[in-house]
């Protein structure tokens, strides 16, 4: 009984430390910082940056269209833990039509921060570039935004009525199930995945259970675009089915689901579907 005892102890104390190092991880990911500008594509731009409510430095790009006062706006959010140099060279055929803002959210990048929250506080990022750009006169833009930052582009809509269009590429649904994501052990996976969120409320005061892109868009009326591979291993299909479904009352919303891609991967028309989509939305 004793030993029992003991063991139950020790299941206990690892579990726990197990969470906390999962916890520890997702917020402080090793950061990615490319070496890629606009200026290796012969891209004129801006170095910009911005400040947000908690007082941080956010480190970003203004590419201009040859037309700028003519032009459209698109902001541009990475993954997580990339940067904005990850996603540039996917999107930058945008700058054809439209003036384009990158940035670096939080912690990752070459931006200010002591820690990701993986699209929590990252939200409050995107507002700030939004206010940004009103302070330049631009006060309509599109958002396209791959994985965490899809999932934040479609968590701020319902605060930002400037964005009047949005592309997301392989966003999550729920946070919460991405914490599950984080364990591949069976059964344990929940327990630890609980535990996870727990440490995130009681270090940062964050309750993941609302960070939930499925919920936000319920009452959106914009054009969205929701893209995901019915392959993806990272964030699953399940995830753009929560968010389907959550959009059923939006005749505005669009569905493309891949075959046969992996997490990053675009298929063939791609950016054809892009630009037709804005071009009908903007």
């Amino acid at each position: 009984m004793k030993r029992a005892f003991v063991y139950l102890i020790i299941g206990i104390v690892l579990l726990l430390l197990t969470s906390l190092w999962g916890f520890y991880i997702s917020v402080k990911p090793p950061k990615i910082k490319s070496s890629v500008t606009p200026m290796d594509y012969g891209m004129g731009y801006e170095s910009i940056s911005f400040t947000t409510k908690d007082q941080l430095i956010l480190d970003g790009w203004f590419i201009p269209h040859q037309d700028p006062e003519n032009a459209k706006t698109i902001i541009l959010l990475h993954g997580y833990p990339a940067d904005k140099g990850d996603v540039l060279p996917l999107t930058r055929f945008l700058n054809d039509k439209y003036n384009l803002l990158y940035f670096d959210f939080r912690y990752l990048g070459q931006s200010e921060g002591r820690y990701s929250t993986a699209g929590a506080l990252e939200k409050e990022d995107l507002l700030t570039a939004i206010r940004f750009l009103r302070s330049r006169g631009i006060d309509e833009v599109g958002a396209w935004g791959f994985s965490m930052g899809g999932a934040v582009a479609l968590m701020a809509a319902p605060e930002a009525p400037e964005i009047k269009a949005i592309v997301s590429d392989s966003a999550y649904a729920r946070l919460q199930l991405m914490t599950y994501g984080l364990y591949r052990i069976p059964v344990l996976r929940y327990p630890l995945g609980w535990l996870t969120g727990l440490w995130g409320r009681v270090f940062m005061g964050l309750d993941i259970g609302k960070v939930a892109p499925a919920e936000s868009v319920k009452y959106l009326d914009i054009p969205i675009l929701i893209i995901h591979s019915k392959e993806d291993e990272v964030i699953l299909l399940k995830n753009a089915l929560l968010i389907q479904e959550s959009l059923k009352n939006n005749p505005k919303a669009e569905f493309w689901f891949q075959e046969n891609l992996i997490h990053g991967q675009v298929g063939r028309d791609y950016q054809n579907r892009i630009l037709d989509f804005f071009e009908r939305s903007l």
